[in-house]
């Protein structure tokens, strides 16, 4: 097992939640791209009316370029909440502008 990873409705949400995850000696062989792209194909393949959303913490540089380059941009910006480290900072990237109330949602999760 390398990682683990797509596009999945979380109950009671209405975006698609993308993840990814991989253990560091999987970094850097181009899986995340590979993971991501599939992902993304299959959730708009499914139902492409759902906005799809990635909550990432800014320090991880990888992660956003990730999301960023395979077409999500952020949305939003603000604390972790929960999080131990006072100073995290959590950013919410989606494929689309997401509506004040999507956003609500989607950042009381975050």
């Amino acid at each position: 097992m390398v990682g683990t990873g797509g596009c999945a409705v979380r109950a009671g949400t209405t975006w698609w939640n993308l993840c990814y995850r991989f253990t560091p000696a999987a970094w850097g062989h181009g899986l995340a791209a590979e993971l991501v792209t599939a992902a993304l194909d299959a959730a708009r393949a499914v139902d492409p009316d759902r906005p799809v959303v990635a909550c990432l913490l800014e320090h991880d540089a990888e992660s956003r370029g990730r999301a960023e380059r395979a077409g999500l941009f952020p949305v939003w910006r603000g604390p972790d909440a929960g999080n131990p480290d006072p100073d995290a900072v959590r950013l919410v990237h989606a494929d689309r502008p997401l509506d004040d109330d999507v956003l609500a949602r989607v950042t009381a999760l975050a």
